[in-house]
């Protein structure tokens, strides 16, 4: 007879422990990016790459005021992306009206870097899984 024990694919032990970012009051959970938020961020982080991929592009940056306030505004919106899907109301115009520009600069690191670190254990995870059944590596 067949064993007829259920068994349970548990996908909440690959969640990250909580890491917060505390802003107006708020909590924002930086740990956990939604999928469909991750997305929106990629194609945001093609845009800011494109602005500052290369020595060069950093330094036109330094040089070119307009291209860092393009910078500085489409990481706005990048931080928005996260902001907004746990509070709607911490839309992109609602942090550069509520936030100080050393606020939103360590708000756009610390998104940055939890996006960055969720990105690459989900590389990791790839890697260890074809490593186990014998595939190349991604």
């Amino acid at each position: 007879m067949a064993d007829r024990t259920p068994r349970v694919q548990d996908l909440d032990i690959l969640r990250p422990p909580p890491e917060y970012v505390r802003l107006s009051g708020k909590d924002i959970d930086i740990s956990f990016v939604p999928a469909g938020v991750a997305l929106e961020m990629m194609v945001l982080q093609d845009q800011l790459d494109e602005l500052a991929d290369t020595p060069e592009k950093i330094e036109r940056l330094q040089n070119n005021r307009e291209l860092a306030l393009r910078m500085f505004d489409v990481q706005a919106e990048y931080c928005a992306k996260l902001t907004s899907a746990q509070y709607p109301e911490m839309d992109k115009a609602w942090l550069l009206r509520n936030t100080s520009v050393r606020q939103l600069k360590i708000l756009i690191n610390q998104v940055t870097r939890a996006v960055m670190q969720s990105l690459d254990t989900v590389e990791d995870e790839e890697i260890k899984k074809a490593a186990a059944v014998g595939e190349p590596s991604p």
